[in-house]
């Protein structure tokens, strides 16, 4: 959704090294996470490159080159919409995300606001699903 305001190369591979992470927090990556995965991808026009992910790679070495509060933002909202992708909020997944709300220096406020923006976003996408099928 707003990956393509990411300019860099280093912030685009940085951020599908997360994604990853994210994805696979539960042990696997189902369908809509893959799916997620692969929208990021094209969004950044990185589709069809090759990416090798070091599995247990710090989500701190990944992010501490951020210093753009934008980029920040960008990489906190699309993560938490992978995240709430599959509809469940696991214990791994939460973990990552007070760790980035951490090491981004955000707030409580900003995280409630970036989570509740999140998940008003997928009532929206369920209402316009029904509003097309006209459920």
């Amino acid at each position: 959704m707003f990956l393509h305001f990411l300019q860099t190369k280093e912030h685009k591979v940085a951020f599908l090294e997360l994604a990853h992470i994210v994805a696979n927090a539960d042990g696997f990556i189902n369908r809509k996470e893959q799916g997620y995965l692969q929208s990021f991808m094209a969004e950044m026009d990185m589709q069809g490159t090759e990416h090798q992910f070091s599995s247990g790679r710090e989500l701190s070495d990944i992010v501490c080159d951020l210093k753009d509060e934008q980029v920040k933002h960008i990489f906190f909202a699309e993560i938490l919409l992978l995240i709430f992708a599959d509809g469940d909020y696991n214990d791994e997944e939460k973990k990552i995300v007070w760790e980035l709300k951490r090491l981004f220096g955000f707030s409580d406020e900003t995280y409630e606001s970036f989570k509740n923006w999140v998940i008003r976003m997928d009532k929206l996408k369920i209402e316009g699903i029904k509003l097309i099928l006209d459920l």
